[in-house]
């Protein structure tokens, strides 16, 4: 079977779950951010025979689902240094794989219904979640978030549970009769997040589960808005998610535990949201375009950044950013489905200006070291010694009447007092200081 792709977070292979069609209605843009390219280095993670789909990872450590046309679909993994591809033990008919530091949990279809386990790559061990119909992981810490089939013979009627790997228990967080899907859980565990959608795929809303002490969570309807809310992620502070009450599909976030949503305005259609620390990282089609290609948003900085720029349409992305580096892993759309990964390091910002009291001492070191004739040099260096003075004591105003009245000395001297270069670098200085103090 080929994977199907749709816009919520994982690719899906279920044949009763429905493609998810989003509103198309148009209404006016802000004003978008401006783009800005990031560097990087590409490589491909397996682009061989075969459809490579839902990559996963987490610092290093990459998975996903290799298919070989025959029908067998298996989780492989790699870490560097050396890279080698390695192959989970199971039965070829597992997919869906989710990388939470050394451990990839998946999901097997048996004879009885689907089931989740979790392998975890440094002791080689594998772990088989006791219950069938069980399917879509996300793992965290030591708790693994599923959606749960067992309770209702509809497969859209959906539950969400939770199991604890230390404890060995199980926690169901919904009990209702909705379409519970698509969790993610934050990397430590201490956040889950879902959509609750009507039972025919619709309706969607995003819901968060936060852990207030062990196996005990506090859950909260996070979206509540008309229009579809779709393909959330944590990283255990904020959500972010999907939503396109505004016309086209747009990334939102708010902290998980509760606080004001704040929209990103980006024109065009995003999904496949993934968020490490304060990147977010996903796809976006510009209008009028048909192909998506990834960008990164930094939450801190407000930038975005634009990584790919193909023909090709690319998804399933998914961004970890671990001691400085940043790595997102991604399908691209050609005669078959490859993966590649993209590392990259995010540009340094630029020092922070120095404060008024710093420039002002060194507008006044400036003016010491142009050789002028004591008299000038007393009454200019005084000017800005009231000035320093002003804004020491919090006093603006005073401040910029000081620089104004330096400015007009500088101004009145003849170029035989004052050297025309020596005039420009201290009225230049002068109005950059006053620039930064805020003056009229």
């Amino acid at each position: 079977m080929r994977l199907i792709h749709s816009r919520s977070r994982k690719l899906i292979v279920f044949p009763t779950l429905m493609l998810l069609t989003l509103s198309t209605l148009v209404t006016a843009n802000p004003p978008a951010p401006t783009v800005v390219t990031l560097s990087g280095t590409f490589q491909a993670v397996n682009n061989g025979l075969g459809d490579q789909t839902e990559p996963d990872l987490d610092c290093n450590l990459t998975a996903y689902t290799s298919q070989d046309g025959q029908g067998l679909a298996r989780i492989h993994y790699s870490a560097p240094p050396s890279n080698t591809d390695f192959i989970i033990p199971g039965n070829g008919l597992d997919r869906q794989p989710d990388v939470n530091g050394n451990r990839i949990g998946f999901t097997e279809d048996t004879p009885t219904g689907p089931i989740v386990a979790v392998y975890d790559a440094t002791t080689l061990f594998r772990t088989d979640i006791p219950g069938a119909n069980r399917s879509h992981p996300a793992i965290g810490g030591d708790l693994v978030a599923y959606e749960d089939r067992s309770y209702f013979a509809a497969p859209n009627q959906s539950e969400l549970g939770v199991y604890d790997l230390g404890t060995q228990t199980d926690i169901r967080l919904t009990n209702d009769s909705l379409f519970d899907k698509n969790p993610a859980i934050s990397p430590t565990g201490n956040a889950v997040v879902w959509e609750k959608c009507q039972t025919d795929g619709f309706g969607c809303n995003v819901y968060g589960a936060v852990q207030t002490s062990p196996g005990v969570f506090t859950t909260r309807a996070l979206t509540t808005a008309a229009g579809e809310n779709r393909s959330p992620d944590t990283n255990g502070q904020i959500a972010v998610y999907i939503s396109d009450r505004s016309g086209e599909n747009d990334i939102y976030f708010q902290p998980v535990a509760g606080g004001a949503e704040t929209r990103i305005a980006i024109p065009g259609d995003q999904r496949d949201l993934s968020i490490s620390g304060n990147l977010i990282s996903f796809e976006s089609q510009p209008q009028n375009q048909t192909e998506y290609d990834i960008f990164v948003y930094d939450l801190n900085t407000a930038t975005l950044y634009q990584v790919t720029n193909t023909p090709a349409d690319e998804f399933t992305d998914r961004i970890a950013y671990c001691n400085g580096v940043g790595r997102i892993v991604y399908v691209s759309a050609g005669t078959d489905f490859d993966v590649y990964s993209f590392t990259f390091q995010l540009p340094s910002a630029p020092p922070p200006p120095p404060s008024p009291a710093t420039e002002i001492n060194n507008l006044i070191a400036l003016v010491r070291s142009f050789n002028l004739t004591p008299s000038l040099e007393t009454a200019l260096v005084g000017k800005l010694q009231d000035a320093l003075a002003a804004v020491n004591a919090g006093n603006t105003a005073a401040a910029c009447t000081s620089m104004s009245s330096f400015i007009s000395r500088v101004q009145s001297q003849s170029d035989k007092k004052v050297d025309p270069d020596e005039k420009s670098q201290m009225i230049t200085s002068a109005n950059q200081i006053k620039t930064h103090l805020g003056c009229p």
